[in-house]
């Protein structure tokens, strides 16, 4: 019921919402960007790079956890798999006679 003339909501019991742990929020935005490098071609590279390093900044707040962890290895992989991609592509083209190279 609420008491309070204004018709404001009552407050949060106990005193507010829980805390996240820290380092929570870098986890998160870690492993969004590990799947979005995974998925979204020429600038997976670069949102790779961004997973990596948020999450070992997750990982050094004190933040344990798998979404960190996955962000790490999804960031990692996506940079291995891009740079293979354009090593491989850069490759072909040099054996291509029309180049001259």
């Amino acid at each position: 019921m609420n008491h309070n003339p204004h018709g404001a909501p009552p407050p949060p019991p106990y005193g507010g919402p829980p805390m996240q742990p820290p380092g929570h929020s870098k986890a998160v935005a870690s492993l969004v960007t590990g799947i979005l490098s995974l998925i979204i071609p020429f600038i997976g590279v670069i949102l790779g790079i961004v997973a990596v390093v948020l999450a070992t900044g997750a990982q050094k707040e004190g933040f344990r956890g798998g979404m960190a962890t996955g962000g790490l290895v999804m960031g990692i992989i996506a940079v291995a798999l891009w740079a293979f991609s354009l090593v491989s592509c850069l490759a072909c083209a040099c054996t291509m006679p029309w180049l001259g190279w």
